[in-house]
């Protein structure tokens, strides 16, 4: 049992709420997808109006193709026997415009590694639907490593192995649950996640290697196959590339995103495992997120390490281009890599340094025995509301005191609607007190337990080693202090 108040997830009980950021991008004349996420008690209606030419709203699903480029404000409503919801959100129709706020999502790798099956995406994106997870604005489901074959087909490229039998069935599964499908590739001759029946398993080059690039794997051929494989993913109605190798570096991403942007869909691009700061102009105008830490166990030190990775990039965060934290290694999972144990206050660390700092958020468990717990954690809209906030603002380290065991950071992020939210990180061993002056009486909410607290002009919290206390407030926070103890 953790010392922190989580509020519990009920995605189907009371009144209808909308839960989407306000704003939404998409390129003209490419196919749109948008699932209106909403919690309540069902049955629910939906609606959706002033939608550009070429959008129509099939249930709860906004679907076609925007014909004209430019900014639109869409109505959108959910209705059920408990009440009427309405919000406002724009759509960004320019092109390339994916992404804009930060992923949110599920990922394969952890909770199968490379003995996924087509099946088990099938399966896990009916799940989501089922336990309510894609009413808080999860909409992609994104297959990790393990797909892949060898070269063929009519593009000459990466072919799926037996486990995938029909990928355009996948993919058009997926797209009809209202989520996108995302897919993994390197262009290093040899993959990563190599299922155990195979030696090797290809990546989007062939041929001897180049001795410009990264030796890791057998290197990265002098043979690009960028074109071929794109223009088969798209066949196959993927709609996001996580795109795997290091060091990560601008010339590789550069030739893959030339042909993920001639597609007839948009692609979310995310490269990753090394995308060092110094090539920082690139990550933050070209790609929709971007990778620089290890790989994630449940240890903590492991989880300090992400966090502290997110640093190297706060100063060049900017709408739709976010550094990511890694995906949640939470919940069951099936992968031997997996390791390590979380406690319950650790587990909400580690969900919180990814939506706070504003990175994607990817679930990776087989989500077989998702209980109340690992449940709340996935689906507290306030916490996800902060993560996709329009302000698109990042967090920033507003104060830190670190003397030996005793880690305190403090995070302040500025909000769209002009208020904050703050993240109070206990990293280290010993408990904290934390005190705190507003500008003036502040209006509080505690997010992870969705509880009001008593308006106050002073903060005077404490925390255990190891915790996180995320708020929300209507003034600034303008001075922070901490007193240690031993107890």
């Amino acid at each position: 049992m953790g010392t922190v108040k989580i509020a519990a997830a009920r995605p189907f009980s009371g009144a209808p709420k909308i839960n989407i950021a306000s704003v939404f991008g998409a390129s003209p004349c490419k196919p749109f997808l948008l699932r209106i996420p909403v919690t309540g008690q069902r049955p629910v209606t939906y609606g959706a109006f002033d939608l550009p030419e070429g959008l129509r709203l099939e249930g709860n699903i906004i679907c076609g193709k925007a014909l004209k480029e430019g900014d639109y404000s869409v109505t959108l409503t959910a209705e059920n026997a408990l009440g009427r919801a309405s919000k406002q959100i724009t759509l960004e129709i320019r092109p390339g415009n994916v992404l804009v706020t930060p992923l949110l999502g599920y990922t394969t790798w952890n909770a199968f590694g490379a003995e996924v099956t087509q099946k088990d995406v099938e399966d896990t994106a009916r799940k989501l639907e089922e336990l309510g997870i894609t009413e808080y604005g999860y909409r992609y489901m994104n297959l990790d490593s393990g797909w892949q074959h060898a070269y063929g087909g009519e593009f000459d490229a990466v072919m799926p192995n037996d486990k995938f039998p029909d990928m355009k069935k996948m993919t058009d599964t997926i797209h009809a649950l209202g989520m996108k499908a995302g897919i993994y590739s390197t262009p290093m001759l040899t993959a990563w996640g190599c299922p155990k029946e195979f030696e090797s398993i290809p990546g989007c080059t062939v041929g001897d290697p180049d001795p410009r690039f990264t030796s890791e794997n057998g290197g990265i051929g002098t043979v690009r196959k960028e074109r071929g494989n794109a223009l088969q993913w798209n066949a196959w109605g993927f709609d996001y590339l996580k795109y795997d190798w290091k060091p990560t570096d601008p010339y590789n991403a550069e030739l893959m995103r030339q042909e993920l942007v001639k597609l007839d869909r948009d692609f979310g691009f995310c490269v990753t495992i090394r995308a060092i700061k110094e090539y920082h102009d690139y990550w933050s105008a070209f790609v929709s997120s971007y990778r620089s830490c290890p790989d994630t166990h449940r240890e903590w030190p492991n989880l300090l390490k992400i966090y502290r990775s997110y640093f190297d990039f706060e100063p060049y965060v900017k709408k739709g281009h976010y550094p990511d934290l890694d995906l949640l290694d939470l919940g069951t999972c099936r992968c031997e890599a997996v390791r390590g144990t979380f406690t319950e206050d650790e587990q909400i660390c580690a969900f919180s340094v990814r939506a706070f700092l504003g990175s994607p958020i990817q679930i990776s468990s087989t989500l077989e025995h998702a209980d109340e717990f690992e449940l709340s954690l996935y689906c507290n809209e306030e916490i996800i509301a902060i993560n996709q906030d329009c302000s698109f603002q990042a967090a920033k380290l507003l104060y830190r005191n670190e003397r030996g065991s005793s880690v305190l950071d403090v995070l302040e992020k500025k909000l769209e609607d002009g208020g904050f939210a703050y993240a109070l990180f206990n990293i280290g061993e010993t408990v904290q007190t934390v005190l705190g002056r507003f500008s003036e009486k502040a209006r509080l909410r505690d997010v992870w337990a969705k509880e009001d607290l008593e308006p106050a002009s002073y903060l005077d919290l404490v925390l255990m080693p190891h915790t996180v206390r995320i708020l929300r407030s209507d003034k600034r926070l303008e001075t922070v202090a901490n007193a240690v103890s031993d107890a």
